[in-house]
């Protein structure tokens, strides 16, 4: 669309102009007024910008033909002898009609300006312009040389066509000459923001598309500009116009920036890609949506009813509508309002509800606020209590101290929707079968006293708590592992957090969740993604020390940004999802984890086939899966031997959790061990000493704690401190295999007869270190003897099978079990 330039918009007198030359002494009231004298010269509208020269106009312009002279307008005009601020005037003369341009005048007052679609007939331009002033008068009152409308210089008036005479005419805006008593001269948008020329030539553009026209001038401050954008938007899908939200955003008055632009841009395409948003829905919603951009309602432009819009009888109900939806947070200096459910500062407040508390041209919201002791509500701070939640409209709780505290829990998700037909049907099965897909290779977990649990039913009282429990806290955590990606984890959380509403479930690191702020603590479930804390063992174990209390503890330090330190009571739940089976440090038997091992691929999960009718290609979740989940996790019956509060189960991969996340000394000690390689080729070990070995000729780095640990893990036997008889030292002892054999045995028997230091082998002739002779460890040789023997026996009762070795030899106990077969025939 072409857009006119000011002075083609308000084209008029053809070589005739009015001109400022300066100020009148004062009169007998002591008003001082303008001096000006009248040209036969076009209008020099560079001059007149420039603030050189300031050139007044009439609206008629008289052209000449063969059937001779005609007077047209494009435009009318209004002199208001009126001083009021431009949020006040300007809402007043909206009201009227939103056609109506208010602009400054040289004396600090307004002018008026109503622009038409083209030049018409100068009578039909002045029936117009008294019907306009009617209105006017109705809310400003006024006259020929009277406070309010001048009637006496309603533009076009007092023009002679015949004669060439335009008539009564009014100065242009847009002239900054410093000589004025005000030079500001500039129009003001409904809301009262002053614009530029060019907004201006925008504004006239698009002014019967009044939700596009009121924008322009709009500021980050009077609710925001994306939310404004959306309603712009959705007005531009309805309503096809050559005009894209990049042209109207460059007429704010504070435009976003291209990075906040293209963001908010994606949002609202996405956002109107909803089948909600109708062309009924716009029709609906068009003056909700003038209101956001201006400030206030309008009422329609016929006589009394502006009247009473102007003088604004429902103050006193919008300030109560005002106090009943704004509460005052003490400890974090916000407001918050129920209605959206937010917090704002006090700029936002003074901002978008200052209009209401008018006293002597100031907004005063706040100290209104603070006096008004029957209405306010204070509360001291913001809980998160699903177990205490009323209704959105009745937020206020009071805490186990007696003080008022604001609840800010709000259920969320859509509406649940019973399995009721076959498409429901077929969604809540789509449900239960990833349920199984997910946990049918662990299958099975077991309580502490080894009752067996299906972790299909654990998983689904899991997860059906926050919907029929709320505020009551499952104090263990679900592990689910995958080693594959894409396998179903997060579409198993993705629609449960659907359900819950996005409010009220949140994803984190286990960064995040050992950061002080842990705002991640006001939910009801917490996902822990990507599972995995890098670092040593003991930064493993000091993170996972942080995580536990979160998952069993419902009261907590925390401190949210931007605000001050506090205890907060939290009973949110958490899961966990990671592709490492050395997630975390935890231990075998640990009570807080139910670790599940999906041990599936994406193809195994039953691939695209079986994803693609839960997700739509957008990446939303198809039909009413999620309705019809809310209502099967809201009233399924949560099984009698689901203890929320209880440990967790034990499963077979929480033990190949515990073995790769525990300490990195664990898996090296277990393949020595069972490949009984020094120090673990004898039964008996003294383990400062064996510690000692490997330490300084394997580099194995690790305490003698958890040495100590590692060899527990392993089930070695701990027999305790003993007394070496050749050198009166008292040595730690374990006994690493062939239990059995010792029992029976003193400790000191052990030590004496069946252990030999690391640094004797078999050549060793002497220790000096445990003051051992030849002898010596040729009597320790005969007593390890006997342990060779009773292996070889123990052998022997497992019944090895036949084997030949190579060249036709046979191995001892090979031989062993030839006999023991020839002496059973017989």
């Amino acid at each position: 669309m072409i857009m006119l330039k000011l002075e083609q918009i308000l084209e008029g007198a053809i070589g005739q102009r009015g001109k400022f030359t300066g100020y009148l002494p004062p009169d007998i009231n002591g008003e001082i007024k303008k001096a000006a004298t009248y040209e036969y010269n076009h209008i020099n509208w560079p001059e007149h910008y420039e603030g050189k020269n300031t050139y007044g106009l009439s609206p008629v312009k008289i052209i000449k033909d063969e059937n001779g002279s005609k007077g047209l307008c494009r435009w009318i005009g209004f002199d208001m002898d009126i001083e009021m601020e431009p949020d006040k005037f300007c809402k007043a003369v909206f009201k009227i009609s939103y056609e109506l341009f208010c602009y400054r005048s040289s004396s600090g007052r307004w002018h008026l300006h109503y622009y038409l679609d083209d030049f018409i007939d100068v009578a039909e331009a002045r029936a117009k312009a008294l019907e306009i002033e009617k209105k006017l008068l109705a809310i400003f009152g006024g006259g020929v040389n009277k406070k309010g409308v001048d009637t006496g210089h309603t533009v076009p008036k007092n023009y002679t066509i015949a004669e060439n005479k335009p008539g009564a005419w009014l100065f242009m805006p847009y002239s900054q000459n410093k000589e004025l008593k005000n030079s500001n001269l500039v129009c003001y948008s409904p809301r009262g923001n002053p614009l530029s020329k060019a907004q201006v030539e925008f504004r006239y553009t698009w002014r019967k598309h009044p939700l596009i026209a009121c924008s322009v001038g709009s500021t980050s401050g009077i609710g925001g500009r994306e939310p404004m954008l959306f309603s712009l938007g959705m007005y531009l899908k309805h309503t096809p116009l050559d005009l894209t939200l990049d042209e109207i955003n460059k007429n704010f008055n504070e435009p976003g920036s291209e990075i906040e632009l293209e963001s908010w841009k994606k949002s609202i395409e996405k956002s109107l890609a909803k089948e909600e948003y109708t062309e009924q829905y716009l029709v609906d919603h068009h003056e909700k949506y003038l209101h956001h951009i201006n400030g206030f309602w309008r009422k329609p432009p016929n006589g009394a009813g502006v009247l009473d819009g102007f003088i604004d009888k429902e103050l006193e109900e919008k300030q109560n509508e005002f106090f009943e939806d704004t509460i005052y947070i003490k400890l974090d200096d916000r407001w918050f309002s129920k209605k959206t459910g937010k917090e704002y500062k006090e700029k936002t407040i003074k901002v978008t509800n200052g209009h209401l508390f008018i006293e002597k041209g100031n907004t005063d919201v706040i100290r209104a606020f603070s006096k008004d002791e029957q209405r306010k509500q204070e509360v001291e701070m913001g809980v998160y209590r699903p177990d205490l939640w009323k209704s959105n409209d009745d937020p206020i709780v009071i805490d186990e101290d007696g003080l008022k505290q604001l609840n800010v829990y709000r259920p969320g998700g859509p509406e649940a929707m019973e399995a009721d037909t076959p498409q429901r049907k077929k969604e809540l099965q789509l449900f239960k079968d990833l349920i199984t897909k997910l946990t049918e290779h662990e299958k099975f977990g077991f309580t502490a006293t080894g009752e067996k649990r299906p972790l299909y039913d654990y998983v689904l009282d899991h997860l059906s708590m926050p919907f029929q429990r709320r505020g009551v806290k499952v104090r263990s955590s679900i592990v689910m592992h995958s080693v594959e990606n894409q396998v179903g984890k997060s579409t198993l959380f993705e629609i449960v957090e659907t359900g819950l509403g996005k409010d009220n479930c949140i994803v984190i690191t286990p960064e995040n969740a050992c950061r002080r702020e842990k705002a991640f603590l006001p939910h009801q479930l917490v996902l822990i993604d990507e599972l995995l804390i890098d670092g040593d063992y003991k930064k493993r174990i000091s993170v996972l020390n942080v995580l536990k209390p979160l998952m069993t503890a419902d009261k907590h330090d925390c401190r949210p940004l931007f605000k001050e330190s506090r205890q907060i009571y939290s009973t949110c739940s958490f899961m966990c999802f990671t592709n490492h089976k050395d997630a975390v440090a935890i231990k075998e038997f640990d009570a807080r984890y139910t670790c599940i091992d999906v041990n599936k691929n994406r193809e195994q999960m039953g691939g695209d086939k079986f994803f693609h009718k839960i997700w739509n290609l957008d990446g939303t979740l198809k039909g009413t899966i999620v309705n019809v989940v809310k209502h099967f996790l809201s009233t399924r019956k949560i099984s009698a031997t689901f203890d929320p509060a209880g440990i967790s189960l034990d499963t077979e991969f929480r033990k190949t959790m515990a073995e790769h996340g525990g300490h990195p000394m664990f898996p090296d000690i277990k393949t020595r061990l069972k490949e009984r390689t020094k120090p673990f080729d004898r039964s008996v070990i003294s383990i400062s000493e064996a510690h000692d070995y490997l330490k300084q000729e394997k580099k194995v780095k690790g305490s003698l704690n958890e040495f100590a640990e590692a060899l527990i893990k392993l089930k070695c036997l701990r027999i305790g401190e003993c007394k070496h008889r050749r050198t009166g030292k008292h040595p730690i002892m374990y006994i690493v295999s062939n239990k059995e054999f010792f029992d029976g045995m003193t400790n000191t028997e052990i030590v004496n007869n069946y252990w030999l230091p690391t640094e004797c082998n078999s050549q060793s002739t002497g220790s000096e270190a445990w003051n051992l002779s030849q002898g010596d460890l040729t009597d320790i040789r005969k007593h390890l003897n006997e342990i060779e023997k009773y292996e070889e026996l123990m052998e022997e009762e497992e019944a090895p099978k036949v084997v030949r070795v190579e060249g036709g030899k046979y191995t001892k106990a090979v031989l062993k079990q030839e006999a023991k077969e020839d002496e059973t025939k017989k």
